[in-house]
């Protein structure tokens, strides 16, 4: 048999960063007289030699050959009897990977230019690699292609932090000069023309002027090509509207008058430098065992994360992140997944609505399934539960959950059914389909979203989604999908754009649904976000609100459709009154969906005082009508203040 030591590997998705003992032991009744191992698949084999003729033997060996290699192992007695081999599975990786940038020649690169570092992985290596982190000119940016037309003429630096599979990891920092020319100016006079930033009577006018130089130039007539780049300034700064397009064609033009006089600037160095940097961190499962009951608790949560489909890994994480939450917070904490054998309850408690009832909210993370884990018969008393005024929090994977076929009601209660999501890179860890992203608090009233900023960096697995839940739900965080769209860490999507939600993708939103609160956050695959006290309050606020603990508004448009159309069938608003508050809320929801919020303002105004006046039906339900309306126009008002 044989081992290897360290018996765990010292780096990520089961590599080793440095040699590999191999540890090989054998008995035989006329002794041992030595071990051989090979690395090339049986053409040659090494000899370990063992001392004196043992019975029972062991020897060790240091493998230091790199990539992954299938090493064969055998034993040979003193008569000279082979064993047959056997074979283990030794992956070595000891070297970072490495970044260029083919765009930049001798330090140098246009002002129409992309950059995308080409990405190497020395072989046999792990491969897989990543865009840790990148830095322009010193700032934390997400790593997608940089245009260098957004760029100023002169140095700059652009970093990026590459890991490979095995967790090599370097850091990379390319030190360049950004130049223009005639034709780049060309190019930019079209591009400014097609974006609409400059008129198409203006580009045409600096495009004779740029002809005109560029022609007396190559005819060496430096001077004159000199004045009319002074003409095709006074055209930009008199005929252009002040912002970027005017900038950049004056800064280039004056670069070129400059150049044309020999009056550059000496230039600073340029070239690229590597230095050694940390790559992710392996996170261990953590051992997960029931919380003891608390009798003196605030409330009661259930954990459900039985799987019947792809099983996420970090669920063990998240239970123990929210047992922890329920210890600090003073919460009890159950978990229902038959596949976390010493933390599960006994027997679903789907299987009775009395016992449902027991928890104030459940949390339903990553509960993947198809057609799902709760079967006819439970899927009643869950629905009866949050009818009852019970509480959901979906995470991540639990908008994976139940075809729409089979249950369309929980595809309405988490906010939509998942369909696909970009691929990542084995180079973050453990977290092969994560990439960067800019997220987008759209609502910081919520307590699970009041301590972020407005924009923010993650790296996750990015859920699309059946529907654009925008309409139905009360969305509180948002994907910017320019962050991503071009990711480098995505395919080819450097080159060939991902297709994404069409520029408008929510990610975290709050409801009230079916006579209960619902809370989704579809962020979380990565494991390390269950060990950030920030993504946790996001957690926690879910928790709370949706087990009464915490207030939150949660005022949707579907919500407040469904209710007008309920009470003109019941008879408890006026037809005329609920034509009214239909085509007040339809005016309201449209302008909310083009941000337009001060037009949705008024509408809601209108529902409000309809819903004042005794004519337009039972005072109770214009009581409901009334604060579902001035809930909407809060909410409204503040992504106003806001925006």
């Amino acid at each position: 048999m044989a081992t290897l030591s360290p018996s765990a590997p010292t780096g990520q998705n089961n590599w080793y960063t440095g040699p590999v003992t191999l540890n090989v032991s054998a008995t035989d009744d006329v002794g041992i007289a030595k071990f051989q191992y090979s690395l090339n698949g049986g053409a040659a084999y090494i000899d370990v030699p063992v001392q004196g003729a043992p019975a029972s033997a062991t020897a060790s060996a240091v493998i230091t050959q790199e990539g992954n290699t299938s090493v064969r192992y055998r034993a040979v007695d003193t008569s000279g009897n082979v064993a047959a081999f056997r074979s283990i599975s030794v992956r070595i990786d000891t070297r970072a990977p490495a970044a260029s940038y083919p765009a930049i020649t001798d330090g140098h690169v246009g002002h129409v230019a992309t950059l995308i570092p080409t990405r190497t992985d020395p072989a046999p290596g792990s491969g897989g690699v990543a865009v840790l982190n990148m830095y322009l000119d010193g700032k934390l940016v997400p790593p997608l292609p940089v245009q260098t037309s957004d760029l100023s003429l002169g140095v700059h630096t652009l970093a990026v932090q590459l890991s490979d599979a095995a967790s090599n990891s370097a850091k990379y920092t390319q030190t360049f000069i950004v130049t223009t020319s005639f034709a780049d100016v060309g190019t930019l006079i079209g591009r400014f023309v097609t974006a609409g930033s400059v008129p198409a009577e203006v580009g045409a006018a600096l495009q004779a002027k740029l002809d005109q130089a560029k022609a007396l130039a190559d005819a060496d007539s430096a001077k004159q090509a000199s004045q009319v780049m002074n003409e095709f300034v006074s055209i930009a700064n008199s005929q252009i509207r002040p912002g970027s397009a005017r900038s950049t064609l004056v800064g280039d033009a004056r670069y070129l008058i400059d150049q044309l006089k020999g009056q550059l600037a000496p230039e600073p160095a340029t070239g690229l430098e590597s230095e050694p940097a940390e790559g992710p961190k392996f996170i261990p499962d953590p051992v997960l065992a029931p919380l003891p009951h608390n009798p003196d608790a605030d409330y009661n949560v259930l954990v459900f994360s039985r799987t019947t489909g792809f099983r996420h890994d970090h669920i063990p994480h998240t239970v123990a992140a929210i047992q922890k939450l329920g210890i600090e917070q003073n919460f009890n904490v159950d978990v229902y997944d038959p596949q976390l054998s010493t933390v599960t309850l006994p027997t679903s408690p789907f299987l009775s609505l009395d016992t449902l009832k027991k928890y104030d909210t459940i949390v339903f993370e990553s509960n993947v399934g198809h057609p799902g884990p709760l079967n006819s018969t439970e899927q009643p008393n869950f629905e009866a539960y949050m009818n009852q005024g019970g509480g959901y929090v979906g995470i991540h994977g639990a908008a994976d959950s139940f075809e729409l076929r089979t249950w369309p009601w929980y595809g309405n209660l988490v906010g939509g059914f998942f369909t696909n999501h970009p691929n990542g890179q084995n180079g973050f860890g453990q977290c092969g389909s994560c990439i960067h992203a800019e997220v987008v608090t759209e609502d910081n009233t919520h307590p699970a979203t009041a301590h972020l900023p407005a924009k923010w960096m993650t790296v996750d697995e990015l859920y699309n989604f059946d529907r654009n839940m925008r309409a139905d739900v009360h969305t509180l965080l948002s994907l910017n999908e320019d962050s991503y769209q071009r990711s480098l860490n995505s395919g080819n999507a450097a080159t060939n754009p991902l297709r994404l939600m069409n520029g408008d993708h929510p990610i975290a939103w709050c409801q009230n649904w079916g006579g209960g609160k619902a809370f989704s956050n579809i962020l979380g695959h990565f494991r390390t976000h269950y060990y950030d006290d920030s993504f946790m309050r996001i957690i926690l606020g879910g928790i709370e609100t949706t087990a009464g603990r915490t207030a939150a508004n949660c005022s949707s448009y579907r919500e407040t459709g469904l209710l007008i159309e309920a009470d003109r069938a019941a008879g408890l608003l006026t037809a005329d009154a609920a034509d009214a508050a239909d085509a007040a809320l339809d005016i309201a929801r449209d302008s909310y969906l083009a941000t337009n919020y001060t037009t949705a303002i008024p509408a809601l105004n209108s529902i409000v005082a309809l819903a004042n006046d005794k004519a337009s039906g039972d005072a109770a339900a214009r009581s409901e009508l009334a604060r579902q309306a001035r809930a909407l126009r809060e909410w409204m008002q503040n992504l106003n203040r806001n925006r």
